[in-house]
């Protein structure tokens, strides 16, 4: 129990336990997220650890949500996490670079995330492939 602190409940004097430094370790990311403050919630994006293309998706997304608000958050991750983070930030990187000579960078970056339903613009992967957008609607 710590000695100081006489007046609160015995659950209330207990020392948290140490961790070691090691577990605390992790990295900072950057969250573009779009905040719909009229309605009452927030969309966000996944992270990228490339500040300057955290700034680039804010541009891109501002159009597209009209008068609300696109904000950039700056997090942090857990070490063990940073792997899987990679991989992520890998497929940000490359979406959002790929995106930026469309016509509406904003919309077709929502519309590869699936915003807007399947997504029929993406080109296949060899001359045989079909579009597996098609395939979906033609089920339903």
């Amino acid at each position: 129990m710590h000695p100081k602190n006489s007046i609160a409940p015995p659950g209330a004097q207990q020392l948290a336990p140490k961790r070691p430094y090691e577990s605390c370790a992790g990295f900072d990311y950057y969250e573009v997220q779009a905040v719909y403050a009229s309605e009452g919630f927030k969309v966000s994006y996944p992270g990228l650890l490339d500040e300057t293309l955290a700034i680039e998706l804010q541009g891109m997304l501002q159009p597209e949500v009209e008068n609300n608000t696109v904000r950039i958050v700056w997090a942090a991750g857990w070490a063990q996490d940073f792997d899987r983070f990679l991989k992520m930030d890998e497929r940000m990187t490359d979406m959002v670079r790929s995106v930026r000579s469309a016509e509406r960078p904003g919309h077709e970056f929502l519309a590869r995330l699936g915003q807007f339903g399947p997504y029929e613009g993406y080109a296949p992967q060899n001359g045989e492939s079909e579009s597996v957008a098609r395939e979906l609607e033609e089920r339903s």
